[in-house]
């Protein structure tokens, strides 16, 4: 029988390669459990390296279509390759599943009826934390993140949920993405600033950077850097030690949640991988299930029509480890449960999450002119 073959598009090296390496264990994590097959056929898994890049994804992209004959593609988590490829997939009527990919403009302004969004987005992410924090008697912030689409996403949403909550973001601080090695400068203006609090959004070496950076500017207890679930990623506790003791910050995963789908989702990672799963994982993980319950739906066949297979996505609800997923009326997964949490050491000495606090996860922005 042949097999159902996925292509999983991922930055394999580089500043996300932690993420992406997380992102696939969880892939295969839902594989395992269906045996890796779905309805009789084989799934097999062909992978690429986008290496951050809309030109590379877009050519790995075309390579898995035109001669990998892929039945669809997944993963991707830069928002700015998510976007090319997304072009693509509606042009060449090919199904693409985003394991991350946040910006809003992917199920706004690009969206198609052949790309869903197993993850969230920006807006959904970070609109409600920003009213969250401004509720909580943060009344001035300093944002800092990645001069990108993503970046930009993440921490325009967190501004316009701070300030509708009663809050004012006194200044916003882009670094150049990939390129900044040292932070003094803009360390230096939040410092200036007189905010409360930083709030930023980095991920893989460079939320290592900043962390650090942050630390040795003296400004841990002066001005507080909150964020979420990858300036503080589990995946970067070896590199941050002591640093990431006490830091609080959003998360839609952590391994102790309470619920039976996730409670076997650790477990499963716990066997394959011999660790904890971080939220990439579990985010890899959601991406792999929701396909597999689509295939399943439809008998294990991709149908003739293309757009039949994000149509019937779009009709999962199921339980996963974050929480419920559903999907909205453009294809994108919403989030039912924002997490607040706080890395404390246990009675064993490791660094682990302790649950402060909960939310519900906002909708996505309007901007979909296209007809479903």
């Amino acid at each position: 029988m042949s097999p159902v073959k996925i292509g999983l598009l991922l930055p394999y090296k580089g500043v996300y390669a932690p993420l992406s390496d997380s992102i696939d264990r969880g892939f295969q994590v839902a594989l395992a459990e269906y045996g890796g097959k779905i309805a009789g056929r084989p799934v097999e898994i062909i992978r690429a390296d986008d290496e951050l890049t809309p030109s590379v994804g877009v050519q790995k992209f075309n390579k898995f279509v035109q001669l990998d004959k892929v039945d669809l593609v997944a993963g991707v988590v830069s928002s700015s390759v998510a976007i090319a490829v997304s072009e693509l997939a509606d042009r060449g009527k090919v199904p693409m599943i985003f394991a991350n990919a946040f910006a809003d403009e992917i199920t706004g302004k690009f969206c198609s009826p052949y790309v869903a969004r197993t993850s969230f987005s920006a807006n959904g992410f970070q609109y409600n934390s920003g009213k969250y924090w401004a509720s909580k008697g943060i009344k001035t912030a300093v944002t800092m993140g990645p001069d990108y689409s993503a970046g930009r996403a993440f921490l325009g949403a967190f501004r316009r949920g701070f300030e509708e909550g009663g809050g004012k973001v006194v200044q916003e601080i882009w670094t150049s993405f990939q390129k900044t090695r040292d932070w003094g400068a803009a360390l230096s203006q939040a410092s200036n600033s007189g905010a409360q609090i930083i709030y930023a959004f980095y991920g893989g070496s460079e939320a290592v950077q900043v962390v650090k950076q942050h630390a040795d500017f003296g400004l841990r207890e002066k001005m507080p850097l909150i964020g979420d679930q990858w300036v503080y990623d589990e995946a970067l506790w070896p590199a941050l030690g002591d640093l990431a003791v006490g830091a609080k910050h959003i998360t839609v995963h952590y391994p102790d949640i309470d619920s039976d789908a996730n409670r076997k989702f650790v477990a499963a990672y716990r066997e394959m991988f011999k660790e904890e799963p971080d939220v990439s994982a579990a985010l890899g993980y959601d991406n792999g299930k929701a396909i597999l319950l689509t295939f399943d739906k439809l008998g294990g066949k991709m149908p003739e029509d293309r757009s039949r297979f994000i149509s019937t996505m779009r009709g999962l609800n199921f339980d996963a480890p974050r929480g419920k997923i559903r999907f909205n009326a453009q294809s994108s997964a919403l989030l039912e449960k924002v997490y607040l949490v706080e890395i404390v050491r246990g009675a064993d000495g490791k660094l682990k999450r302790k649950f402060i606090d909960e939310f519900a996860g906002a909708d996505d922005l309007p901007g979909c002119t296209k007809s479903f």
